[in-house]
């Protein structure tokens, strides 16, 4: 990918330097191939699932950048752990594709070497002390990271076990499991589900430093002043199906008259209509 970027860049010092006119196609076919390339890392293609002969998703597809935090928006039953759930690899489609850097990610292996990911519903056995579940966590990544604890503030409740934890550290007990690996993409179904305010501010600013540090987030969230506070690319899913997908101004520009000031609820609000 930084190979990539260099050429990318290097072709556009091309047009730059050399003055090169934009009608001069067959360069500029190359240049904005290079532009997709550097910039979609993930690209989810028509992906479809049906349960009972009702159809839970219908040819959702969108693009994910390379370190972009992408919000998966829509009301419970939208469909949005499903879609997870098929992109990591632990549930199958009835069609579709994900394709990484242009590679297709057909197996469960190809997706767990690319994907972290934390289900909305991840059981953790009930009498584990919370320090044993960190060491096990850590010796199975085969790695340390003190500082993610003490954001987490688990050090706290490291005497614990987990039955006892509030639905709060539960949550981010989950969130270390998940964030512990160095694995390129973390994909986390309703991450803020059980914080208070206080405590939002806290995980929001920690997913933002993953993020400053390279790493890239699909995040499936059903509160869109949440989504708001923390995504620059957002999917809109009703009922299955994609409505709306892009960053904050565009679609305020398309569903909003570009109205600088629109939330995102008014946003899937004209979306749906």
């Amino acid at each position: 990918m930084a190979r990539l970027s260099m050429v990318f860049r290097g072709a556009q010092r091309v047009l730059a330097y050399c003055d090169i006119p934009r009608k001069n196609v067959a360069l500029t076919i190359f240049v904005d191939e290079l532009t997709a390339m550097a910039i979609k890392m993930l690209k989810i293609s028509n992906i479809r699932k049906r349960y009972a002969g009702h159809s839970v998703l219908e040819n959702v597809g969108f693009n994910v950048a390379d370190s972009s935090i992408t919000g998966v928006i829509g009301p419970n039953g939208a469909g949005k752990s499903t879609l997870l759930d098929i992109i990591t690899g632990f549930r199958h489609a009835d069609g579709g594709s994900v394709a990484f850097n242009g590679e297709p990610l057909e197996s469960f292996t190809a997706k767990k070497n690319i994907f972290s990911y934390m289900p909305e519903h991840l059981d953790i056995y009930p009498d584990y002390l919370v320090y044993d579940f960190i060491r096990f966590i850590q010796r199975s990544t085969n790695h340390v990271d003190a500082a993610l604890v003490t954001a987490l503030n688990l050090d706290s409740v490291a005497g614990k076990r987990v039955r006892h934890l509030s639905k709060g550290y539960h949550q981010r007990l989950k969130l270390f499991s998940a964030l512990s690996n160095k694995k390129r993409i973390v994909v986390l179904d309703e991450p803020f589900d059980g914080f208070d305010p206080i405590q939002l501010m806290d995980i929001l600013e920690l997913i933002k430093r993953e993020n400053k540090n390279g790493r890239t987030f699909i995040l499936s969230i059903h509160q869109l002043y949440d989504a708001e506070k923390i995504c620059d690319h957002y999917v809109l899913l009703d009922d299955g199906a994609v409505v709306a997908d892009g960053d904050l101004p565009a679609l305020r520009e398309l569903y909003c008259d570009g109205d600088i000031d629109a939330p995102l609820e008014r946003i899937f609000i004209r979306a749906l209509q």
